[in-house]
This record gives C-alpha cells, structure tokens and sequence, in this order.
C-alpha cells in the first residue's frame, strides 16, 4: 500500500486537504442548483461529488467504465482519479479500522455555503465524517433521535459516526476559507466487500 500519511491526525489533516485541494472539483446532478447547497451573491459554488461505483451505465453522452470484480460502474471521479481508492483506504485503515465503506461523498463547501438540513437517501446504516482546512464557520449540526435539539460539532476534531439517513443534519454557512469533508459510507446498491 502507498504511504500517503504519517499516522499522525492533525499532519494527516492537513495533507488531506492538501490531497483534496488539488482536485478538479464538480458537482453531479443529485447536488446541483440550490438542492443541497445554498451560497450567498458572489460567493464560488461549492461542490460534491462521489468517488465509488454506481450501477448507472450511462455518463452525460459516453459510457461510464465498468468494473467487472464489483460488476458496477466507476464514478467519474474514480475514472479520473483511481489513485484516490489507495489514498482513502489508507486513511480509513488509519482513523476508523473497523468501519465497513463502500463509497466516499466529496464535499468542498466554500466561504458563503452551506449544506441544507437534509436526510441521506441511500446510505446504508452509520457513515463516517471528517472534514479539513482552515476555515470559520462550518460546524456538523445533527439532529437528536429522542427530542429537537442538535448536536453541534466541528468534524475536523475527530472522524463522527451517525446514521445519516435515521438523523436529520447540515452544515452551518462557512464564514471564511474553504471546508473540504468527506463522507465514507455504504449504499443501498450491490454491496461490495469491505476494503
């Protein structure tokens, strides 16, 4: 396996974003427009993207390419950037051992953005967040399942765990620099094996 990390968090934290910063970001047609995301006047659009498999066959015009050990299809994102399977295996393996993933959710939430209140569709029970960079604003609000209140946390502390498809959750307007997030979880399609 490649070594992308040191096994420290807060260094890993930073080439995280590092890694994330550099990539070509976009954002699929699940997360477009104002569905997910809300920025304000003149600020840059945020974006989120899923690095996995899908069994949707089609992309745009061409074909999306198929992976016969999974017997799905590759994300555009893992067709563009297949490096990144290692890299996130790595981390995982690093931070969060025991937790089973499938595919990652690639968040890059902008100054002026935030993320609606929202539940996951198709993850499959608990998923994994974590977020990186050095921005204000951005604060994880997850609902409780007994009573209205929210927890407020800054996932860039520690890996947090909840079932985003039972809690409802968002994120807070990001008041300055960029928030990057990922979000390891599993889906409703074909399971794969754990990594």
């Amino acid at each position: 396996m490649n070594n992308y990390f040191t096994g420290d968090f807060h260094a890993d934290s930073y080439l995280m974003y590092d890694y994330l910063s550099q990539l070509e970001m976009y954002t699929g047609n699940e997360r477009s427009g104002d569905k997910f995301f809300t920025k304000q006047k003149g600020s840059k659009k945020p974006n989120s993207f899923k690095f996995g498999w899908t069994w949707r066959k089609r992309r745009g015009i061409g074909e999306r390419e198929y992976d016969p050990e999974k017997k799905m299809y590759k994300s555009k994102a893992m067709e563009d950037n297949p490096w990144l399977l290692d890299m996130f295996k790595e981390y995982s393996l690093n931070y969060f051992p025991t937790f089973v993933w499938s595919e990652i959710q690639i968040n890059n939430q902008t100054e002026g953005s935030r993320t609606k209140e929202h539940l996951d569709k198709i993850n499959v029970g608990d998923s994994i967040l974590i977020a990186f960079g050095d921005y204000t604003g951005g604060r994880t609000y997850i609902k409780n399942k007994n009573d209205k209140n929210y927890e407020i946390l800054d996932a860039r502390h520690q890996p947090i765990q909840f079932n985003g498809a039972e809690r409802k959750h968002g994120v807070t307007t990001v008041t300055s620099g960029d928030r990057f997030s990922l979000v390891f979880y599993n889906s409703l399609q074909k399971p794969v094996e754990q990594y």
